[in-house]
């Protein structure tokens, strides 16, 4: 019984699939990064939300701090930015602001945070981000 071993594919097998010795290394290459590309955005997608998230966390606990039946205006953005630069950065704490309206007898205290969601890491240069907490104030 004779055995025939080819070394490489068929003339026939060849003209249909095309040689591809040595492109395994460029298959990797390239899929490897857009793996790494595709992890590294959902990594910065999640960092966006959380800088975000935190953010609208620390101005609704300004604005309930500044509620408190003895606490100013003045409390609530110093509890807002305190929170925001020991949470994420002191960078995005550039920009906050308190607002009260009287409605009725009772007032409501808006603490509006305005600064930049982070592009590259938690450096605070990408789009502008607008968040704010709300809380009442009786009496």
């Amino acid at each position: 019984m004779r055995y025939v071993v080819f070394r490489s594919k068929p003339r026939f097998l060849r003209r249909l699939v095309g040689d591809s010795q040595g492109s395994a290394v460029a298959e990797f290459v390239m899929i490897t990064t857009l793996l790494v590309l595709i992890a590294m955005t959902l990594i910065q997608l999640a960092l966006v939300l959380h800088v975000r998230n935190t953010l609208i966390d620390a101005a609704s606990n300004g604005a309930h701090y500044g509620a408190l039946a003895n606490r100013s205006s003045a409390d609530a953005q110093d509890r807002t930015q305190r929170l925001i630069a020991e949470s994420l950065h002191a960078g995005f704490a550039g920009n906050v602001g308190v607002q009260t309206a009287q409605i009725g007898e009772n007032q409501v205290i808006t603490v509006s945070v305005d600064t930049r969601v982070p592009l590259i890491g938690l450096l605070p240069n990408g789009w502008d981000l607008h968040v704010q907490g709300e809380a009442v104030k009786y009496g």
